[in-house]
Formats: structure tokens, C-alpha cells, sequence
């Protein structure tokens, strides 16, 4: 089963390039965090943060949630940020993964 994502941040569609930030919870019980890109030529780019299974759940425990509520927490925290370019959206990305690192867990990123 594929993981479900949930959209954390966008930029606006209609620009030539544009990226969108996505978090869930994957088979394995594992937060996925991902970025993805849109080039110009139509193309994209996606970088992928996975988070194991226990750092997941420490991670929950830590924010007062069970895991499926994770994405749900992050999606809460940037709901009030509007106007996003591609340059927002990636740094919402790196905050999200520092945040995650605060909390003395890690991540492993994929490309």
C-alpha cells in the first residue's frame, strides 16, 4: 500500500517552477517527509526524509499523538503561512527536518 500524504505546503501552481512539501505515514510506521520540484521543462526532483520506526513513535510520544497524527501536526503549523514560492517551500522542508532533529531523532534522506 502506497503511503499517504498529506500536503504540508505549495506554492502556487500557475509559476513556471513550483514545489510542494508532504508528510505521512508509510507501511513500516515510519514518517516519510518529502520535497518535491517542478522544473520548467516539466520535469521533477524529489528529495524524501524517512524517519524509522521507533524515532517515529518517539517522536509522537513527544508531541502528544499517536503516529498517524504527525502529519496532521505539521500541516497544523504551517496552515496560517500563505504565498509560498518554490524557495518558501524548501525552507519549510529544512525547518521541518531540524524540527525533527530538536527532538533527538533522526532521518535518513532519499533522493
Amino acid at each position: 500500500m502506497a503511503t499517504k500524504y498529506l500536503c504540508i505546503a505549495a506554492s502556487h501552481e500557475d509559476l513556471d517552477t513550483w514545489a510542494t512539501v508532504e508528510a505521512g505515514i508509510d507501511d513500516y510506521s515510519q514518517l516519510a517527509v518529502r520535497y518535491t520540484y517542478y522544473h520548467y521543462d516539466g520535469s521533477k526532483s524529489l528529495v524524501g526524509a524517512v524517519v524509522d520506526k521507533e524515532d517515529t513513535a518517539t517522536l509522537a510520544g513527544q508531541l502528544g499523538v499517536g503516529i498517524d497524527g504527525l502529519a496532521g501536526v505539521l500541516a497544523d503549523e504551517y496552515k496560517d503561512t500563505y504565498s509560498f514560492g518554490a524557495s518558501e517551500v524548501e525552507a519549510i522542508f529544512q525547518d521541518i527536518l531540524e524540527k525533527i532533529l530538536d527532538h533527538g531523532v533522526k532521518y535518513h534522506l532519499k533522493r
